[in-house]
């Protein structure tokens, strides 16, 4: 179980340093995750430990969410201003996932 967090904590740093290095406008966690996507495609399975691993910060994803949500309380003014753009791209990222 500690290799598959370690494998995803690697990912990361990996993705964060990517992000860093040639100033890319995607955040080193996304640029993580592709990497681990394409690990998954290339080693066509899920490894036993990163199953594991995965399945526990699935189970707790709810505690995942509570520091964004405290972070929100910060910008309510900043949404206030920004009520209906906020919507309008929520709403139009929403509908475009569901025809894709």
């Amino acid at each position: 179980m500690v290799k598959g967090f370690i494998v995803l904590i690697g990912l990361l740093l990996i993705g964060n340093v990517i992000s860093d290095v040639f100033s890319l406008p995607v955040p080193g966690s996304v640029i993580g995750m592709v990497l681990l996507f394409l690990g998954l495609v290339f080693y066509k399975s899920v490894p036993e430990d990163l199953g594991k691993v995965s399945d526990g910060l699935i189970a707790h994803i709810g505690l995942l969410f509570v520091p964004a949500g405290a972070g929100i309380s910060l910008y309510l003014g900043m949404i206030a201003e920004n009520w209906p753009v906020i919507i309008l791209a929520s709403v139009g990222s929403a509908v475009l996932s569901l025809i894709v």
